[in-house]
Order: structure tokens, then sequence, then C-alpha cells
């Protein structure tokens, strides 16, 4: 894919991209198919979203937290795992 094309598709789909991102992250319970997400919670979604897709540092900043409370959250299921695995 040309750097023109990739993007073209870079703007008109990155802020779905990283909103999708963070309500993944963010989401507090499942119910079914429904997701029911707080209301702080929302807020710093959006507060992310609009931060990431305003600058380049910000998309930056939001990424690496964004990964950072991914693999704490593997290492703490990971730790869990191993926990009950001694019992």
């Amino acid at each position: 894919m040309s750097a023109p094309k990739l993007t073209s598709l870079i703007r008109q789909n990155g802020q779905s991209l990283v909103r999708r991102a963070v309500d993944t992250i963010i989401v507090q319970d499942k119910a079914g198919d429904q997701q029911r997400i707080s209301l702080p919670r929302k807020l710093a979604g959006f507060a992310l979203t609009k931060l990431a897709t305003r600058s380049v540092p910000g998309a930056i900043l939001v990424g690496g937290v964004l990964l950072a409370k991914h693999l704490h959250d593997r290492k703490q299921e990971h730790k869990k795992d191993k926990d009950e695995g001694a019992k």
C-alpha cells in the first residue's frame, strides 16, 4: 500500500480505531452482548480519545498507557492462574 493511501486511511479511520481500543480496555462489565461502562470511565475514554487524535505525542502517550495496562492485566491474570494452580 502506498504512503498516501495509508495516510488517507489512518486519517479517515484513526479516531474510530482509537475510540474502539479505549472502549475495549476500559469496559467495566459485560452483560451478554451489552457493555455497561460507568460515567467516569466514559469521560476518561472520551478525554483519551481526544488527546490521541489531536497530536502525535498524544497518540504515543495514549498508546503507551494502553499497552502498559494490557501488560499489567496480563501479568495479574498469569499471577492469579499460578496462585490457583499452587493450591
